[in-house]
């Protein structure tokens, strides 16, 4: 049974009398271990965690506060010449590995939905041989969060999306210095503050620290996703399903935690519109994923034709002002006009509107 806090409250100053203050002690912890924490072991350059972003803004959308998701990350190539990826031809020749990564790339958003460039990219060169120097730019901007207590409570979060979408849509060379500090200034973040931050020991000590829980949970793949509930915890290895994420929070939880009843979920144009406008910017099958919109048959999953009701939602919006829809990469993007924005929301859409 899920209590909410007023009847914990009741219940247990009616078994305690006057005790207020254990009582709301006591309120507060069991509260606190209702939530089912997600780790995301990733790396920013992983497709597969790329495609996983749908997944996780949908928990985000549907469960509320009842989730904490971080992130771990992993470093998944540390020399692109001494990496071996036999399956994929990946690893040792530079341009043939970058010729290779977009391929799979191109293949893996027909499956997970989420655009790619179309043009052939350049992650990798004689100088930029790895992708930790993306892992260690996460890193940077959650230590920059902390240091500066910036306003923007989830910057790190928007940084990452947005290191994200230019390595996998852009093309750009995130694992350049230059690059990654020009792009704190997205977010709002002093650009030299967070360089320096980039640069420090405590960056590569938390880095570290991280590839040793990588180890200790035998994380071989990205993502990987750990749920804890209480004391007990479970583990998803590989790219999934936003279903199969709501079934293992319903089995770890016992049923305690299970997503929002509060008409949040029906596709109505409020509700997509409100959608959008949280995050300044979403591409289809986000949309598609938060609602659980049907995926149509004879579509790829980049398009708005590919989810059933889409293109209806979509248009009303457009005709009504709130949104505008541009291709991007090889899929189309949605970003929005009106509303309060902060600031890396606003940056974030003027982004997208011109690419």
């Amino acid at each position: 049974m899920h209590w909410n806090a007023s009847l914990l409250l009741f219940a247990l100053t009616l078994l305690h009398g006057n005790k207020i203050g254990p009582v709301l002690v006591l309120m507060l912890k069991l509260d606190k271990m209702e939530k089912v924490r997600i780790t995301v072991f990733a790396d920013p350059t992983c497709t597969w965690c790329w495609g996983s972003v749908p997944i996780l803004r949908a928990l985000s959308y549907r469960y509320g506060g009842q989730l904490e998701i971080s992130y771990v990350m992993g470093g998944m190539i540390e020399d692109i010449l001494s990496y071996n990826n036999r399956r994929l031809s990946i690893g040792g020749d530079i341009a043939l590995s970058n010729r290779n990564v977009h391929k799979h790339w191109l293949e893996a958003s027909a499956v997970h939905g989420m655009p790619v460039a179309e043009k052939s990219i350049m992650l990798f060169s004689e100088s930029r041989r790895s992708t930790i120097p993306q892992n260690l730019a996460y890193i940077a901007a959650c230590e920059y969060a902390k240091r500066y207590e910036t306003t923007e409570n989830d910057a790190p979060r928007r940084y990452l999306r947005i290191l994200q979408e230019m390595t996998a849509v852009e093309g750009a060379h995130t694992n350049d210095e230059e690059d990654i500090v020009a792009l704190s200034a997205l977010v709002g973040f002093d650009m030299e503050k967070f360089r320096e931050i980039f640069k420090s020991a405590e960056v590569r000590r938390i880095y570290a620290a991280g590839k040793e829980m990588c180890d200790s949970y035998e994380v071989h793949s990205f993502p990987t996703f750990r749920l804890q509930y209480r004391s007990e915890e479970m583990m998803v290895r590989g790219f999934t399903t936003y279903d199969t994420l709501c079934r293992c929070i319903s089995q770890l939880s016992y049923e305690n935690v299970a997503p929002l009843s509060d008409g949040r979920e029906q596709p109505t144009i409020e509700n997509v519109r409100n959608f959008i406008a949280g995050y300044g910017v979403a591409y289809p099958v986000e949309v598609a994923t938060a609602f659980s919109l049907p995926r149509t048959d004879g579509h790829t999953a980049l398009n708005l034709e590919s989810y059933a009701g889409l293109p209806d939602i979509v248009e009303e919006l457009v005709k009504d002002g709130a949104l505008s829809i541009a291709p991007k990469g090889n899929g189309f993007i949605l970003y929005t006009h009106r509303g309060k924005e902060t600031f890396s929301q606003e940056r974030h859409r003027e982004m997208a509107s011109m690419s």
